[in-house]
C-alpha cells in the first residue's frame, strides 16, 4: 500500500472513530444530563475534541457516587434511623410552627430532607478561627462520653494539633474519639506525623471517599465530603465553613488569611447533626452500629444532659433546621431552599460565598428579587484560589447590576465564610457555596435559623464583610481589562461543568 493510500485511510478511519464517539456520546449525554446547559457544553466539548470530551465526561460529568458506596450509604442511613428510638415527646414539645412567609421554606427543606423545625437552641457565631478552636478544645476538654469530628480539611498546622492534642486527653479520660476526614482535603494530615500522633493517642480516624484507580472506574473522583462538623457529647455541635486549620493556608498563603463563619449550637438539632456524622462515619466501615450504641450518642444512657431524660434545656429559643445535601438526591435541595429564600424576601438578602458560580434558575431568581424592590447584596472574594470558578462567576456580574444586584468583592483576603440572611429574619450559615457543584456533587451541610436576634448578628458580620468590600458598579465592569473580557465568558461556557 502506498503512502498516500495509507493516509487516506488512516483518514477515513479517523473520521470514522470520531464520528461514532460523536454519536455515542451525544445519546449518553442527552440520555443522562438532566440540565440542558451542562448537556450543551458536554456536546461542545465532545464535539470539538471527541476523545478529550469523552475521556473528560466519564471522569467527572456524571453525578457518580459509585453503586456500591451509594447502596452502603442508604444503607447506613436506613440503619441507623430504624434503629433509633428517639424519645417522642420530647421532640414533640421543642417541635415549633414557622409562621407567615418563612413557613414554605421549612415546609420545603422538611420535604427535602431536612430535620423538623424545631425549638430550643442556643447558638453563638463565631467568625475567628482562633476563636472556633479555642471554644472547640474547651467543650472537648469538657466531654464525658464522646466526641465525634468531621471537617474536610484537618491541618497540620498549631490550630490543627491543638485539636488532636485535646483529642488526646480526651482519650486519656475514657471519652472516646472519632475523626473522619475527607481523603483528598486532608491528605497532608493522611501523610503527617499528626495522623500517626492521633492513632497512637487512641483517636478512632478514617478517610472519606478514598482516591484509588479502580474507584476512578465506577465513581467521580472529584466527589467529595465537603461537610464541617463537630459533636460533643450529643449537646453541643460545630458546623459553619470553618476547617480545622489557622487562617494562613500554608500551600495559599499569598491569598492572605482565610475569612470564614461557623455556629456553635445547643439543643435538639443536635441530635440531627449526630445521626449525620453517624451515617458519614460507618458508610466509611464495613460494620453497623447496634441501637445501644445509636441511642447512646444521639438520645444518651447514663451521661450528662441532654441524655438524662432526654431533654435540652438552653437559655434561648432559636428555632433550626439541619438541612444536609449531597449526591445521594437528586433533588438539589439547598438549591431550592435558597430559590424559595429569594422568592420570599421583602426588603433584603445577603450572600457571601467564595465561589460563585449559578445556573440559570439561580440567576433568574436572583434578578428577579431585585427587580421587584428586594435589595439583593452578593458578597465574594476579589482574590480566588480557583480562577477559573471565579471567571466563571465573573460572567454574571453584568446582568446582575444590570438588574440592580449590589456586587461587592471582598479585599481584606479570601472570603470563605458561607452565608444568607433574609430581611434580619432568617439566616442560613454552612459549608456550602453558591455553585453547581455545592447543589449537586458534594456532601455538603447548612443550618437554617428562624431568629431575628441571630439573623441580625449575622447581618452585621455581612455588613463587616460589605466594609471590607469594593463594590462594582456596572460601567466599572464594562470597563474591565480585556483579558476578562475575553476568559470571562469563555469560562461561563465552562459554568455547568464546574
Amino acid at each position: 500500500m502506498e503512502s498516500s493510500e495509507l493516509w487516506t485511510w488512516f483518514w477515513w478511519a479517523n473520521t470514522a472513530l470520531m464520528w461514532t464517539i460523536r454519536l455515542i456520546m451525544t445519546v449518553v449525554i442527552v440520555s443522562r444530563r438532566r440540565s440542558p446547559s451542562a448537556a450543551l457544553a458536554w456536546l461542545t466539548l465532545t464535539y470539538a475534541i471527541p476523545l478529550v470530551g469523552m475521556g473528560a465526561y466519564f471522569l467527572v460529568g456524571e453525578n457518580r457516587l459509585g453503586e456500591r458506596r451509594r447502596r452502603k450509604h442508604l444503607d447506613t442511613v436506613k440503619h441507623i434511623e430504624s434503629q433509633l428510638t428517639f424519645n417522642a415527646a420530647e421532640i414533640r414539645r421543642h417541635q415549633a410552627t414557622i409562621d407567615g412567609r418563612f413557613c414554605p421554606i421549612a415546609n420545603l427543606a422538611e420535604g427535602l430532607g431536612a430535620s423538623a423545625p424545631l425549638s430550643g437552641h442556643g447558638m453563638t457565631l463565631l467568625a475567628e478561627p482562633e476563636t472556633l478552636v479555642e471554644s472547640l478544645e474547651r467543650d472537648i476538654d469538657n466531654a464525658q462520653h464522646h466526641c465525634h469530628l468531621l471537617y474536610y480539611l484537618f491541618n497540620t498546622d498549631r490550630l490543627g494539633r491543638q485539636i488532636a492534642t485535646a483529642l488526646g486527653r480526651a482519650v486519656q479520660r475514657g471519652v472516646s474519639c472519632r475523626l473522619l476526614v475527607d481523603a483528598v482535603g486532608s491528605k497532608m494530615l493522611s501523610e503527617s506525623d499528626l495522623w500517626q500522633q492521633l492513632v497512637a493517642d487512641g483517636v478512632q480516624i478514617s478517610s472519606a471517599l478514598p482516591v484509588h484507580a479502580l474507584r476512578a472506574r465506577v465513581a467521580r473522583l472529584d466527589l467529595r465530603n465537603h461537610r464541617k462538623l463537630a459533636v460533643i457529647d450529643g449537646r453541643i455541635a460545630y458546623t459553619g465553613s470553618h476547617n480545622l486549620t489557622g487562617p494562613i493556608y500554608p500551600r495559599k498563603a499569598h491569598f492572605g488569611s482565610w475569612i470564614d463563619a461557623s455556629v456553635r449550637i445547643e439543643g435538639p438539632c443536635v441530635a440531627a447533626l449526630q445521626m449525620l456524622f453517624l451515617e458519614d462515619w460507618y458508610a466509611e466501615r464495613r460494620d453497623l452500629p447496634d441501637r445501644q450504641e445509636i441511642e447512646s450518642c444521639v438520645v444518651g444512657d447514663s451521661h450528662e444532659p441532654p441524655q438524662t431524660g432526654g431533654t435540652w434545656e438552653t437559655d434561648s429559643n432559636i428555632i433550626a433546621q439541619v438541612l444536609p445535601t449531597g449526591p445521594l438526591s437528586e433533588a438539589t435541595p439547598l438549591q431550592r431552599v435558597i430559590l424559595q429564600a429569594l422568592h420570599g424576601a421583602e426588603n433584603e438578602i445577603v450572600f457571601t460565598t467564595p465561589y460563585f458560580v449559578p445556573d440559570d434558575a439561580t440567576v433568574v431568581a436572583i434578578q428577579t428579587a431585585a427587580l421587584r424592590g428586594v435589595e439583593v447584596n452578593l458578597v465574594v472574594p476579589r482574590v480566588s484560589d480557583n480562577w477559573i470558578a471565579q471567571a466563571a462567576g465573573r460572567s454574571f456580574y453584568g446582568e446582575l447590576l444590570g438588574a440592580g444586584v449590589k456586587v461587592h468583592e471582598f479585599a481584606e483576603g479570601l472570603l470563605h465564610a458561607k452565608t444568607l440572611t433574609v430581611d434580619t429574619d432568617f439566616a442560613l450559615i454552612g459549608s456550602a457555596n453558591l455553585d453547581i457543584r455545592s447543589f449537586m456533587l458534594n456532601f455538603e451541610l447548612a443550618v437554617l435559623i428562624y431568629d431575628d436576634d441571630f439573623a441580625s448578628e449575622l447581618r452585621f458580620l455581612q455588613g463587616r464583610y460589605i466594609q471590607q468590600s469594593e463594590s462594582l458598579t456596572l460601567k466599572r465592569w464594562r470597563d474591565r481589562p480585556g483579558r476578562q473580557r475575553i476568559g470571562d465568558p469563555l469560562a461561563k461556557l465552562l459554568s455547568p461543568l464546574l
